[in-house]
């Protein structure tokens, strides 16, 4: 049985992220394999307990998790990126000091963002091997988000707190054993390093959806899953509103935007309901899938695989969206989705689908198909077994 340290600077819970999503499936495929005692250290998302279905992991224990930094500015003071500083209250050091003091086997950085106490892990880790878990090849797509911005100032900080991600990423990967990554472009990414790097893909938690058709009955409704809290979401969400949103209220197309959306940008698109609607965090996704005649995937800033990817499909609701955007899927399973390289493409492909019932059922069926073969639990219990147990 190998005993496994999970750094996780945020707890994975609640599951409402793209990030949390990912790494509780991993936690979820650890636990099965039955090789591994796993032990979270991490500060919380929300005032919330942490969910049932991770609490109740066999062989997988949560420490107490606290509050992140408040005053993340500080962290222009120091070498650390804001996430990372934010993450990292001396209570985390304290837990990891005592932690640290048992023997371990792995000692996983979950994130870029969870290695703050990377210097005292090295000083203190014994025997245990590294391992890396990069959500996102950091050093390539934070300088992309910094340009995005127009205000001065607000780039000049935003390219420093890149270059510092950068620098993190690249402590952690020459510290790392192993490397797990959720694309092959990312592994492509690190593969200069020279070290050990496995693809991961995400793994599926939700509920899958029986057998179903698109009636004409069901709503024109495009459908926006996301959790909009990161500067480069909120950006995202700008670019699809500004550029899609005029075509779909021409052809009389609703979009529904489900997740965390500050309130300064839902007052901002308030005079475009009912066209826009914004259902804040749902927490049975069933209703407004079920309302929906596909599923949005349209973002150009942040890289890495989108989850809403695997809620659209293991839901049997088409998919929409622009091909840089769905990177880490296969051709296959591209064929089955609506594509286009522009957002003017993208809007005249959904005006031109929505419609098709025959068309949007045939893909929807053959992309369920094909994604249930690749992400379910029990193609990724067995991924992380062959990686992690190895050499057992």
């Amino acid at each position: 049985m190998k005993k496994i340290l999970w750094i996780a600077g945020r707890v994975p819970s609640p599951l409402f992220s793209g990030d949390a999503l990912y790494s509780a499936g991993m936690l979820t495929a650890l636990s099965r394999t039955e090789r591994a005692t796993v032990t979270v250290v991490g500060t919380r998302r929300e005032n919330r307990p942490i969910e049932d279905r991770l609490l109740r992991l066999p062989r997988t224990a949560f420490t107490e998790a606290p509050w992140p930094r408040r005053f993340g500015l500080l962290s222009l003071l120091t070498s650390l990126p804001r996430d990372a500083y934010s993450l990292a209250p001396p209570s985390i050091g304290t837990a990891l000091a005592e932690l640290l003091d048992q023997h371990w086997d792995w000692i996983v950085f979950d994130h870029a963002r969870s290695a703050a106490f990377l210097p005292t892990v090295l000083q203190q880790r014994k025997r245990a091997s590294i391992c890396y878990v990069a959500h996102n090849a950091e050093g390539k797509i934070r300088p992309e988000i910094a340009k995005d911005f127009a205000n001065p100032l607000r780039r000049s900080i935003m390219r420093w707190d890149a270059e510092k991600y950068r620098r993190l990423e690249r402590r952690i990967v020459d510290a790392a054993d192993s490397i797990l990554c959720i694309t092959e472009a990312d592994a492509t990414y690190f593969a200069p390093s020279g070290k050990t790097t496995f693809v991961v893909p995400p793994i599926y938690l939700g509920t899958i959806a029986p057998s179903d058709r698109i009636e004409p009955a069901r709503p024109r409704s495009i459908l926006l899953l996301g959790s909009f809290e990161w500067v480069a979401k909120q950006r995202n969400l700008e670019h699809i509103v500004g550029t899609l949103l005029p075509a779909l209220k021409s052809k009389n197309v609703t979009l529904d935007v489900v997740g965390n959306v500050p309130e300064d940008i839902k007052a901002r698109y308030a005079h475009e309901r009912p066209n826009l609607v914004f259902h804040g965090p749902v927490a049975d996704l069933a209703g407004v899938l079920a309302k929906s005649r596909g599923g949005l995937v349209a973002e150009t800033l942040g890289g890495g695989f989108k989850l809403k990817l695997l809620d659209y499909a293991f839901a049997r609701l088409p998919v929409f969206g622009l091909r840089m955007a769905v990177d880490g899927t296969t051709a296959d399973e591209q064929s089955a989705m609506y594509l286009a390289d522009t957002m003017e493409g993208l809007a005249n492909a959904i005006i031109d689908g929505i419609d098709d019932l025959p068309a949007l059922n045939r893909n929807q069926t053959r992309l369920f198909e094909l994604m249930s073969n690749r992400f379910g639990l029990e193609h990724g219990t067995e991924r992380l077994r062959d990686i992690l147990f190895r050499k057992d």
